[in-house]
């Protein structure tokens, strides 16, 4: 196909149409809003928050690719697009989104007004760097077209980390990268966290590598992961059946995947979410792809401790239990890399499941989001139950590594619980500056603050 055509499936007028019904629908709004939509949440808290009244808004319609771009190389992408759903519509044509989570059922709009990472982030930062302009609905009912250089620029930059308290992400154009059949993988073993984060760094500065990650189980057992595109491949290995994707890189080797499967190759296993048992083996080897995926399991998660409280069995998760969440992702600058990955291994009891780490270089600072332009961090995240060491209160690790991260010029992902009052909140995460922005485009406090978001039982 030529480079001439330069719009695929265009469905931008169909767009257009769903705004304008939806402004008619909500003109004037003063009512606080709350979306409703068909995907699963991405956001997890350690404990439960109570709903607050809302007017419900349904944004399922916006949920499509519209127009792919084959001579700019965009993506014009309705909000509520699963990550999926955007890989394979564009992928055929050889393009990718500069950034891939590794969850399909990730939307567009969250991994935006989030912050979206991936094993590339220290070549394209985050999701939201890719952006170019977007369609916002505002509480009020309007819907603003923000970019760098226009009227709501400030909303545009304002995005990132917002996680939907300034308004709704309806349609984004972002920029989009060359893509091939295959990623090339190749893991080596360390046997120290200080030869690991040197590799890593030696590696950012390899133009031959793509793709980086690591898996931390223990302090003598580490793994580096570095991946290649290409278009050749011998034998490629399929992340479903029995495969399972962490375990084939927590050992040195090499291991070819088809582009859709590494960049979602976490997906089958919700990261190593599923228990170790025959059972869920059987599963792994015979069960419909339709059921092996993230959203599959957290439904399933969220039905069994609704069962569970209603009959009263017990879920876990109480001050006797012995396992608790630790799903965070922190970072903190390059010169702190090593000791963050010293301090989380000597805070966590890993249990057998791994943590992990990706470098990440951002070519701006989010006003909600600060991190230093170009300078080189380290990522780590933790994906997983850990075992409460003895004599320590409930989340005490979580407490403990951010402490760490924000005394080490670090900040962290607010997708899941923390645990800072309103004041630090607001000196980590631009509180000036998001204040300026919720006075600008939420004055009546129709939606929730960041804080109330991120933190508080709103």
């Amino acid at each position: 196909m030529g480079l001439e055509v330069t719009a695929i499936v265009d469905g931008r007028a169909r767009h257009r149409r769903l705004v304008a019904e939806l402004e008619s629908a909500l003109a004037g709004n003063r009512e606080r809003l709350r979306v409703k939509k068909r995907t699963v949440s991405n956001l997890f808290r350690y404990e439960g928050r109570a709903a607050a009244t809302a007017r419900r808004v349904d944004l399922g319609r916006f949920n499509q690719p519209l127009a792919v771009d084959l001579v700019e190389r965009t993506l014009d992408v309705q909000g509520l697009a699963t990550y999926e759903d955007i890989v394979d519509f564009v992928l055929p044509y050889g393009l990718a989104p500069t950034i891939t989570p590794e969850l399909k059922h990730i939307t567009v709009g969250g991994a935006i007004v989030g912050i979206g990472i991936e094993s590339n982030s220290y070549r394209y930062g985050f999701v939201h760097d890719a952006l170019m302009d977007a369609d916002v609905l505002l509480p009020d009912g309007r819907v603003v077209l923000c970019s760098a250089d226009n009227e709501h620029a400030d909303l545009f930059h304002g995005l990132a980390n917002s996680y939907g308290t300034l308004g709704y992400v309806l349609r984004a154009r972002l920029r989009l990268r060359p893509a091939r059949r295959y990623v090339a993988l190749q893991t080596r073993a360390f046997t120290s966290a200080e030869d690991l984060v040197g590799a890593l760094a030696a590696a950012v500065d390899d133009p031959s590598v793509d793709y980086l990650e690591s898996l931390t189980y223990a302090k003598d057992r580490l793994y580096l992961t570095a991946g290649r595109d290409t278009d050749a491949a011998e034998e490629v290995t399929s992340v479903y059946g029995s495969t399972v994707f962490y375990r084939e890189v927590s050992r040195p080797g090499a291991l070819t995947l088809t582009t859709k499967d590494y960049f979602f190759r976490y997906d089958p296993e919700w990261f190593w979410a599923l228990p170790h048992s025959s059972a869920v083996d059987l599963f792994r080897k015979y069960a419909p792809r339709r059921l092996r995926h993230s959203a599959f399991y957290s439904r399933y998660t969220d039905w069994r401790s609704v069962v569970e409280q209603k009959l009263h069995l017990g879920g876990g998760g109480g001050d006797d239990d012995p396992m608790e969440l630790l799903i965070q992702d922190w970072q903190v600058p390059w010169r702190h890399a090593r000791p963050l990955l010293d301090f989380a291994l000597d805070t966590v009891d890993l249990d057998g499941s791994p943590l992990m780490a990706v470098p990440v270089r951002v070519p701006a600072s989010a006003p909600c989001y600060p991190m230093t332009p170009g300078e080189l961090y380290l990522n780590v995240g933790s994906y997983f139950y850990v075992r409460r060491k003895p004599g320590h209160e409930r989340f005490d690790a979580t407490r403990a590594i951010d402490e760490f991260c924000f005394g080490h010029d670090g900040i962290k992902m607010l997708y899941s619980t923390t645990f800072l009052g309103e004041e630090e909140f607001g000196r980590r995460y631009g509180g000036a500056a998001y204040a300026a922005l919720k006075e600008k485009y939420d004055p009546r406090r129709l939606l929730p603050t960041l804080f109330e978001k991120a933190v508080s039982a709103h």
